[in-house]
């Protein structure tokens, strides 16, 4: 539930930054790169084409056919929030519900139709919010809010991940193109990270203050080390609760946790940022199957 909520919210956050940057700069082929990464499909849009930018935005959100649409990311999480009623808050529930009757009324969908997109999207926004203030003030701190935090933080990763692999090219290089900096810059800003970004490195978007931003700021609610050192919070807490026989997750977590800890930006520039990259994968998901092996599959 709370993956599909924070996949859909950062797919949100995602469309914002590149309709802004695409207003800024007039390159609206840079679609052509997220609808591959996050849709999984190949479309040629054609350079300073804003109608081309319009369909697609509505095509991330509305269409019922690919997976990964923000309509049916919502109807997942409804479908796991009502699978799991007993568990979580009414609250929780109340706000997920709104968010699925809402996106899928035909109405909405003409509303879309004319309205700016950005309007349309800052009000999509603030369903997250209500979820995350409720989730946060009403769900009771046991194992069922240790789950839907492993599901959070989880995706953040996988998010921030996709973020470099979109521009992993552009982050490598030494080059400052003007329209990557406005790229960044309203990124930065639709999550919520433009303030810290100026307070922490007082520069214009350099590449490399960018990369330390996303993967090993530890004040940063988004990057890679945030989301890390609250995976193995929650799982210490799981631990407390279930008592496993194994300490297997603990260890993959903590040992993940340390290293990020000791990591640096000029550690991350010898290594290679791919190379930093798979390595968070792969680590990810030896976490993950480990999760699986101790609190699902072994009650089957």
């Amino acid at each position: 539930m709370d993956r599909y909520m924070e996949r859909s919210y950062g797919l949100l956050n995602l469309i914002k930054t590149n309709y802004n940057s695409t207003l800024d700069t007039g390159d609206y082929q840079s679609w052509n790169g997220i609808l591959k990464s996050y849709m999984g499909i190949d479309k040629s849009i054609s350079n300073e084409n804003y109608q081309d930018s319009i369909s697609v935005i509505e095509y991330m959100i509305f269409n019922n056919s690919n997976p990964n649409t923000l309509i049916n990311m919502i109807t997942k999480a409804r479908e796991n929030a009502r699978s799991v009623q007993e568990h979580i808050s009414r609250e929780i529930w109340v706000a997920i519900n709104k968010y699925f009757l809402k996106i899928t009324d035909k109405k909405f969908y003409k509303y879309y139709k004319k309205n700016d997109p950005i309007d349309f999207i800052n009000e999509l926004t603030q369903f997250h919010h209500i979820y995350y203030s409720v989730a946060d003030i009403s769900q009771e701190r046991g194992n069922a809010f240790c789950f839907m935090n492993l599901g959070k933080y989880f995706e953040r990763i996988l998010q921030s991940i996709d973020f470099l692999n979109v521009k992993i090219d552009i982050l490598e290089s030494n080059e400052n193109n003007l329209n990557e900096s406005y790229f960044w810059k309203n990124l930065l800003i639709s999550i919520g990270g433009y303030q810290l970004y100026i307070k922490t490195y007082k520069s214009i978007f350099n590449v490399e203050n960018i990369i330390e931003m996303i993967t090993i700021n530890q004040f940063f609610p988004r990057s890679i080390k945030f989301s890390v050192d609250k995976l193995y919070s929650h799982i210490t807490r799981l631990n407390e609760f279930n008592k496993p026989e194994s300490n297997s997750l603990k260890f993959l977590t903590g040992k993940m946790k340390n290293e990020l800890t000791y990591s640096s930006i000029s550690s991350i520039k010898q290594d290679g940022l791919k190379n930093f990259v798979y390595k968070i994968q792969f680590d990810l998901n030896k976490i993950s199957n480990e999760i699986n092996n101790i609190y699902f599959y072994q009650n089957n």
